[in-house]
């Protein structure tokens, strides 16, 4: 994998899950989830995601344990 999609990519460890789930997601993702991010798990909110392919995906952050961008 390119170093510029590990920089894409929504890593995401879940309470009832041993392995990380990794999403790769849109760079405006990056740039406006990355600095709400620790607030967001922190809160257990609730956020729609946009993917890189155009999809969108909700994430119920009540259940990530951690969660960082590579």
């Amino acid at each position: 994998m390119s170093s510029e999609a590990r920089k894409n990519s929504l890593v995401l460890h879940l309470a009832a899950n041993p392995n990380p789930i990794s999403v790769r997601v849109d760079r405006e993702v990056v740039e406006d989830l990355g600095q709400r991010l620790v607030q967001v798990v922190r809160n257990g909110h609730t956020q729609s995601i946009r993917t890189a392919d155009g999809k969108e995906f909700v994430v119920n952050f009540a259940h990530v344990v951690a969660a960082h961008f590579e």
